[in-house]
């Protein structure tokens, strides 16, 4: 019988895993109902307003037990403390050897003028003497992200949402690329076998594309754009991972409210003054065109932005108790369950919608390698930990940008 605790983790997993499926074909449904232009930026004001939702709505913290026996070792390493402030000599610079109790009482400019210049320098955190460098990587996130979000929607609009997820799964394939070639991370061998069975599958998407004709050229296009998506996307979260490790870093909650809160005030910016004037030609002539229903095409931008709202909330509930594995998975099933609620919805809209057996094979083989790459990840970090070192975020940061679609 499973506990409270991992009842309510395996609820906010299947909240995270449905908001994620829910938003991508909410999208879809959009972009069926003809409010999905590109021109308009609908989708992506409301993306980044669930974004930004996320860093103004506070999450409960956990309850933590009081713990008497860590409360007595805190007072006995505290006297511990004490008693060694008159006995442990430390040298400072300039000033010869201090007491650790002399040290505290030593006027501050007298310990600040024995500390070594270039080492003070080296930890400003300025890029070029300039920008602080977490300015400078939240300026590459807000880029990376934004670049993203517009080739996802175009790739989401040609493609449609069955084969987007499965082309966008190889996301993970581009962070670890990415990693290695920016942040060094070692990819070992089962980690490059997962990255070839994804890469194999998405060859099969693609070629599976075989009625000729307009349709399949703009779903080739479509995947085309979905995949260059994901290499931003990857990008994203590889600056991502090295800004929050940075000392003046800012909380991922944090980080997400800015991010949302920019990207939401240069979309509305635009809006105001080149979609406005432009409102009968960018949104009435083909909501009317489409047979599209203004009341629907409401509601489904509200349920769309609440469920990236909802799909934020369940990362950070879920963040440091999710790993690899975790991801892979939750990952691997977002594309099952697209491609399948797609082909049930939307196949009489679009043909690359409908289910086939080479797109099955396809969604297969992606799955498999996205679940064999994770496992190997697991793995190599699970080998890792023998040496003490910091934990990689690389996997929470994909989880929060698991949202955006």
């Amino acid at each position: 019988m499973l506990s409270s605790t991992g009842s309510t983790l395996l609820c906010v997993q299947f909240v995270f895993l449905f908001t994620g499926v829910f938003s991508t074909c909410a999208a879809q449904y959009v972009f069926y109902q003809g409010a999905g232009a590109q021109k308009a930026m609908l989708l992506p004001l409301c993306n980044y307003l669930g974004m930004m939702l996320v860093g103004v709505i506070p999450t409960p913290p956990a309850e933590t037990p009081p713990d008497e026996s860590k409360k007595h070792d805190d007072e006995a390493a505290f006297a511990e403390d004490s008693s060694m402030m008159d006995s442990e000599p430390t040298k400072v610079p300039g000033t010869g050897e201090l007491t650790r109790r002399q040290l505290i009482e030593l006027p501050l400019p007298e310990v600040v003028a024995g500390i070594d210049k270039p080492a003070k320098e080296s930890h400003k955190g300025y890029l070029n003497g300039a920008l602080p460098l977490v300015h400078a990587m939240l300026l590459l996130n807000v880029i990376l992200d934004f670049a993203g979000c517009i080739f996802a929607n175009i790739g989401l609009s040609m493609a449609g949402s069955g084969v987007y997820q499965v082309v966008y799964s190889s996301v993970v394939c581009w962070s670890a690329l990415l990693s290695k070639a920016f942040l060094g991370k070692h990819v070992g061998r089962n980690e490059w076998i997962g990255i070839a069975l994804v890469t194999f599958g998405l060859a099969i998407s693609a070629l599976g594309q075989t009625n000729g004709g307009r349709n399949t050229g703009v779903v080739l296009m479509g995947c085309v754009n979905t995949l260059i998506a994901a290499g931003f996307y990857g990008g994203n979260y590889v600056a991502g991972e090295f800004m929050l490790k940075l000392p003046e870093r800012p909380e991922p909650k944090e980080l997400c409210l800015r991010m949302g809160v920019i990207c939401v005030t240069l979309i509305s910016v635009y809006q105001m003054f080149f979609v406005l004037p432009q409102w009968n030609h960018i949104i009435t002539k083909p909501v009317m065109e489409a047979n599209g229903n203004p009341v629907h095409i409401l509601a489904a931008l509200f349920w769309y932005t609440m469920s990236q709202l909802a799909h934020g909330l369940t990362y950070f509930m879920m963040l440091g108790s999710c790993g690899a594995v975790t991801t892979g998975i939750m990952q691997s099933l977002r594309a099952v369950c697209v491609f399948a609620l797609s082909s049930i919805l939307y196949c009489s809209h679009q043909e690359s919608q409908c289910y086939d057996a080479k797109r099955g094979v396809a969604t297969f083989v992606v799955v498999v390698g996205v679940l064999f790459y994770s496992y190997a990840k697991n793995q190599a970090t699970a080998m890792k930990q023998l040496v003490p070192q910091d934990k990689s975020l690389l996997g929470a940061v994909i989880q929060m940008k698991n949202y955006i679609v």
